[in-house]
């Protein structure tokens, strides 16, 4: 075992990153990033549903338009356009109170895209999970409700920042002026709620709570695998799109899925990457994990 840690002492950035990968395939991690996949596409429209619930109850039903809109603006168009008037349509439709079982049945098919990633986070950290299921149903639950929160404490800054702009440029022009339009402010925003997001889901989802430190690397290799990725497939899709000839009418929901599967295999990776740092770091071996 000594001569294992020594060996792994002089391991170079590329060579754990390699291990990293090899652990994300004995993980099992693609027919994980896939579950994770469907089941995040499946919840989605729920989750919309239960969000504009939720802003009703924040007082205006047009935060999550507002929300929607900021999001939409931000991702691929290729990805998002052929969703796009159906997400509206669930927009506009007025919603039942918080406490309607409606409510309730929809925060119950969001709760699947968290249950995939805790379980495929769980596998990344070497963790089995042996809490109870009441425990990570309300996680689950909680979850939702904090995403759906979060959505709309930012559409309330968006509905805001019109009046804070209109006071700068008035009293200190020259000092606000970068900042006068959303769209100088919808990616650097957007990159936050993407940390915050993974941060959250590294730090609380698992059974093992790890310092924030240690989740950092692989947060950062996730956030730049994923920003490679989006202009990397939305280049793809509007030079080479073999979508569209292989699955017709369906292939703006098969490229959806095809892009959100490979972000999940770059979130589990982003685990693994975590993983691995930690056991370099203790000078432990990191031994070939043997696939499940």
């Amino acid at each position: 075992m000594t001569e294992n840690v020594v060996e792994d002492q002089k391991l170079s950035l590329l060579a754990l990153l390699v291990k990293a990968l090899k652990r994300l395939f004995a993980d099992e991690a693609i027919p994980l990033a896939g579950n994770i996949a469907f089941r995040t596409i499946f919840s989605v429209f729920p989750f919309l549903i239960f969000l504009t619930s939720l802003s009703g109850f924040f007082g205006s039903a047009d935060l999550a338009r507002r929300v929607v809109e900021f999001m939409l603006g931000v991702a691929p168009e290729a990805l998002v356009k052929p969703f796009a008037a159906e997400v509206y349509s669930i927009l506009t439709v007025p919603r039942a109170g918080l406490l309607s079982l409606a409510a309730l049945l929809t925060i119950w098919s969001a709760m699947g895209g968290v249950d995939s990633v805790r379980v495929a986070l769980n596998r990344a950290y070497d963790l089995k999970d042996q809490r109870p299921i009441w425990f990570l149903y309300l996680q689950n639950v909680l979850f939702v409700i904090g995403a759906a929160t979060l959505m709309l404490v930012v559409a309330l800054l968006l509905v805001v920042l019109p009046a804070v702009s209109q006071f700068f440029g008035e009293h200190a022009p020259d000092a606000f002026r970068p900042f006068t339009t959303l769209d100088n402010l919808r990616y650097p925003v957007a990159m936050l709620i993407l940390l915050f997001g993974l941060l959250v889901a590294h730090r609380l989802l698992p059974t093992t709570h790890f310092r924030l430190l240690e989740l950092m690397p692989g947060i950062a290799i996730t956030v730049l695998v994923w920003v490679v990725l989006t202009e990397g497939f939305s280049w793809y899709l509007r030079n080479f799109n073999s979508f569209a000839s292989t699955y017709a009418s369906l292939s703006g929901l098969f490229a959806t899925m095809f892009f959100t599967y490979l972000a999940a295999l770059a979130l589990i990776f982003g685990g693994e990457v975590n993983r691995v740092f930690m056991l370099y770091k203790s000078r432990s071996p990191i031994p070939e994990k043997p696939r499940r």
